[in-house]
């Protein structure tokens, strides 16, 4: 595995674990119930997995020209 897409891969379990372990200690600053917070979680990490798609792919670039 490449190392862009290896730290793709860290930062997105991150945030996983991030959020679940936020989702444990009712960590949020907001009182919801349960598919509120699932739904933050779904959708931060749909945020999240692009920024990070976008990034690696913005470096893989750079570097393919820097070549």
């Amino acid at each position: 595995m490449k190392e862009t897409e290896r730290n793709a891969v860290c930062i997105l379990v991150l945030y996983l674990v991030l959020w679940y372990v936020g989702a444990m200690f009712s960590f949020f600053p907001f009182i919801a119930n349960d598919l509120a917070i699932a739904a933050v979680g779904f959708a931060g990490l749909l945020i999240v997995a692009a920024i990070v798609i976008c990034t690696c792919w913005i470096i893989e670039t750079i570097q393919k020209t820097a070549k």
